[in-house]
């Protein structure tokens, strides 16, 4: 596969990933007046671990020797904690295209890790595409406290807790990089976070579940849809692309969670959210272009761990 070719095909599959994990927030804001969170995702996770084992015996896969425990820990951090700092966000009543641009703050968090962890020169146009991404987030959340549009302390501190999880989880993950097959991968950080969520459910909700069909619709998008399709695509950038140029992509997952939540929920884009929805995107378009890897000659002398990628290390 040529240079160009093995481009367009990361690009197609980020932006089909975009779509589906903004959908997302919309699905979980659609399906939460039904069921408390923990067990929302208890859930959700649940389901999701059955169909993935279902395919993982049926397809025959084999089964890793080792690197559970990375597994464990980076589903943990990567589905539990982002979802429960998410659909906690939501449930207080912040809106999907708003949490959507707190968790769109990830690219900054996980260049700052990999910057700090390879101690590699810092490009300042990279710099400055991260701080345009931050001031689209920031415009956006000002502006709805302004506006008192359901932003409060505690949704905005669970929607950071959200970003914090995911933040961490994929860093994690793509630093120890168990290898395993995406099924694999997907079942038992499904799986670990199922339990984690039924325990949290247990401790701190009261069991109220309505068994309606937009809660059934709900968890099944969200369980297939989300859980099965968008990350078993971010696990497949995550194994091709480094770990900042991944994170990157999340600068466009508030454009899709907005425009998805404009039909769906009726929450039509405020003049705010459209100018962080354009700095976004041409914060992403920068960051991309300035974090491209030195060509010809200089490009051999840069090390896989320089962006801490995780292709082929396994």
């Amino acid at each position: 596969m040529t240079g160009e070719n093995k481009n367009l095909r990361v690009s197609l599959i980020a932006l089909v990933f975009v779509i589906i994990y903004g959908s997302g927030f919309v699905g979980g804001r659609y399906g939460l007046p039904y069921a408390e969170p923990f067990y929302y995702l208890a859930i959700r996770f649940g389901a999701t671990a059955v169909i993935l084992f279902t395919l993982i015996i049926f397809l025959k896969v084999s089964w890793p020797r080792s690197g559970y425990v990375h597994l464990i820990l980076s589903g943990i951090l990567l589905q539990g904690v982002f979802s429960v700092g998410v659909f906690y966000a939501l449930y207080h009543g912040m809106t999907p295209a708003v949490s959507a641009l707190i968790i769109a703050l990830q690219p900054i968090l996980v260049w700052l890790m990999v910057s700090v962890v390879t101690a590699r020169k810092v490009r300042l146009l990279s710099v400055l595409a991260l701080i345009g991404g931050l001031a689209g987030v920031a415009i956006t959340v000002y502006r709805g406290l302004e506006s008192s549009s359901g932003l409060t302390p505690t949704n905005v501190a669970f929607g950071f807790l959200g970003l914090l999880g995911l933040s961490t989880g994929q860093f994690y993950y793509q630093m120890k990089n168990p290898g395993a097959h995406l099924l694999i991968n997907g079942f038992v950080q499904s799986g670990s976070s199922a339990v984690v969520m039924l325990v949290g459910a247990l401790i701190f909700e009261r069991g109220v579940i309505r068994w309606t069909p937009q809660l059934l619709l709900s968890e099944l998008w969200m369980s297939v849809g989300v859980s099965i399709g968008a990350l078993s695509l971010l696990f497949v950038l995550m194994r091709s692309e480094s770990a900042d140029r991944v994170a990157s992509y999340f600068y466009g997952v508030p454009i899709a969670a907005g425009l998805i939540a404009w039909p769906v929920l009726g929450q039509r884009p405020t003049m705010s959210e459209i100018i962080g929805f354009a700095v976004i995107v041409i914060s992403i378009a920068v960051f991309n272009r300035s974090s491209r890897p030195p060509s010809g000659k200089d490009a051999a002398a840069v090390p896989v761990e320089t962006s801490v990628a995780v292709a082929d290390r396994t």
